[in-house]
């Protein structure tokens, strides 16, 4: 600055001060209109002698700048390089890079009708996504239920019941999907815009038109795709099974034909188990057909804990691909806590009751609770379309939970509790409540057989050309299997319920004769249950190799059963369920509501 005011001309002192200010104003705004933009992060500067050989490119390389900053602070450069040149470098403080944010947990309150799949797709997420933010959600979620959604920024989609949905498999492209689902891309990309800018992701839930398809089933408005798990190629050839069951053996009189019959006649832990085994057995034998080799072992537990404990402690079930049973949960509970070190899966076969959950655990029977989710989703798509049904809650003292929560689904329903001591309800009490102008829904929560043979009985009588009622329960027990109630008065009531099983007889005439030719004798439904689970359970793993891999593959149905196996916070559970109603002396399932 000194020698440039030393060459300006000799003025006044004003003159003088006025170029000064202005010089400096000039500079000023030069640095403004290409100031350095490395300033804040240049240290120093090295000086570089060019020796042949050496190129712009070279020496940005060598020194890890731009052309641009090589350029910027050497401008004669724009006449080319030539040896013997002396080049400023910058050098540079490192700067670490700024610290990535770890997207911010928001939370989101579950709503009545919500299940994890709906949660998942108005926030844009994946279901494993929603379960990894979440360990401990199961397959069923609460009404009022916290749950953590891993984004920031998100624009919530609304779940419409107009529509289906469908979840992307892995290496699923448009044409994949268009194949399976009939969907054009552009039919895609127009019922879910997200599309265009995240394109296809395994694991992303889609809105897609409804259309009928003999390869989906659909639950919840979600398409679940039907195995054919005796179609598929096996990736595992030799299988070793176990099976351990309370046959007490020990106990059966094998001298007295007559004493063994008269074990065998009755109904118990016993029989259910040997009824189990012979249904296991003809699965073993139908599967060796199919080219597998199943080393199938079976071990008496004899409804004992120090027998299970022996049996568990002196053989080597780290060897067995699963194991199926003990039957008697505190048996299982000690089995699965054994065999939880050497990953063995182990399977319940019959029980409703809870369980010990573990990561080797697999509860091969539908959780209560999802049922009456199932029915709930039902009963509110029914009162969408009905107008103004007379609503009446018949509860027992057993079942006071279930009344409560069928009141806040319908607040004007009226409420009907029977004699605790007889369980008995006055007709005239029942004719008083419903109505000639509206179709009536009455709600029966009992297991009291004598009380839903009256109630059934009753309803029916009532049942005319001007009175119409619709029978429904959220939670079917065994007590309906009585003798007692006629089925015809159930299908003229077109009652309704979700259950574990198709209870139509008609479903398993086939498989009768198989079972005939046997044994002798027709297949009870313990019987049934353990040659279709036990088939099931052999083909996934044959498939997969691992019977956890072959969980994935999807929901199968047979006769009376089917599976759909769901991974929890710890160990998996069966979520398949039939949404069943009585039509005459028929069951049908229903499948599109």
């Amino acid at each position: 600055m000194i020698s440039v005011l030393s060459r300006l001309p000799q003025l006044s002192g004003n003159r003088v001060a006025f170029l000064f200010f202005g010089f400096i104003l000039c500079l000023m705004t030069t640095n403004l209109q290409a100031q350095d933009p490395d300033e804040i992060y240049r240290t120093h500067f090295l000086i570089h002698k060019v020796r042949k050989g050496d190129t712009i490119f070279s020496l940005t390389k060598r020194y890890e700048i731009s052309d641009q900053q090589l350029l910027y602070y050497n401008p004669y450069l724009k006449d080319g390089l030539k040896r013997k040149m002396k080049l400023k470098i910058p050098r540079y403080k490192e700067i670490p890079p700024p610290p990535k944010s770890e997207p911010q947990a928001n939370t989101h309150t579950v709503v009545k009708g919500e299940t994890p799949w709906r949660v998942a797709y108005s926030y844009g997420i994946t279901l494993d996504e929603l379960k990894a933010a979440n360990p401990e959600m199961g397959a069923v979620i609460s009404v009022g239920q916290e749950l953590v959604i891993p984004e920031t920024d998100i624009e919530t989609k609304a779940f419409d019941p107009n529509y289906n949905y469908y979840t992307v498999k892995p290496k699923e492209g448009y044409y994949r999907l268009e194949v399976k689902l009939g969907v054009s891309e552009e039919e895609f990309i127009s019922l879910n815009p997200e599309l265009t800018e995240k394109g296809l992701i395994a694991g992303m839930i889609l809105r897609l038109p409804k259309r009928e398809s003999q390869e989906f089933k659909v639950e919840d408005n979600l398409l679940v795709e039907k195995v054919n798990l005796r179609d598929s190629l096996f990736r595992q050839n030799k299988l070793k099974v176990a099976l351990m069951a309370p046959f007490r053996l020990p106990t059966v009189p094998i001298d007295s034909i007559e004493q063994t019959n008269q074990i065998l006649q009755n109904r118990n832990l016993q029989t259910i188990s040997l009824d189990f085994y012979a249904g296991a057995r003809l699965a073993m034998e139908d599967l060796i057909e199919l080219a597998l080799t199943i080393d199938f072992t079976v071990y008496d537990t004899e409804n004992n804990n120090f027998k299970v404990n022996q049996l568990v402690d002196t053989n080597d079930f780290s060897k067995f691909d699963f194991v199926v049973g003990p039957f008697v949960p505190r048996h299982f509970n000690t089995v699965s806590e054994k065999l939880e070190r050497k990953k063995v899966p182990l399977v319940s076969p019959l029980t409703i009751k809870p369980l010990t959950m573990r990561k080797n655990v697999v509860h091969s029977f539908t959780d209560r609770k999802l049922l009456r989710e199932r029915m709930h989703r039902y009963i509110d798509s029914l009162d969408k379309k009905a107008e103004n049904p007379c609503v009446v809650i018949v509860a027992d003292a057993e079942n006071l939970a279930v009344q409560n929560r069928l009141k806040e689904q319908f607040p004007l329903a009226e409420i009907v509790n029977p004699d605790p001591e007889f369980n008995f309800i006055k007709p005239e009490l029942i004719d008083s409540l419903t109505s000639n102008l509206e179709e009536n829904w009455v709600f029966l929560e009992t297991n009291k057989t004598n009380l839903i043979i009256s109630m059934v009985s009753m309803l029916n009588a009532q049942q005319d050309e001007n009175r119409k009622t619709r029978l429904m329960t959220l939670e079917r027990s065994s007590a309906y299997d009585d003798e007692n109630i006629d089925q015809s008065h159930l299908g003229n009531l077109s009652f309704t319920y979700a259950e574990t099983i198709n209870i139509n007889p008609v479903t398993i005439i086939s498989f009768y004769d198989r079972y005939k030719d046997a044994y002798g004798i027709v297949p009870t439904r313990e019987a049934i249950r353990g040659y279709e689970l036990m088939t099931d359970l052999t083909l996934r793993a044959a498939i997969r190799k691992k019977l956890i891999d072959g969980f994935s593959l999807g929901e199968t149905q047979y006769l009376q059963n089917k599976f759909l196996f769901r991974e929890e916070a710890k160990g998996h559970r069966n979520s398949a369920m039939y949404l069943l109603q009585h039509k005459g002396y028929e069951t049908i399932e229903l499948t599109n509501e």
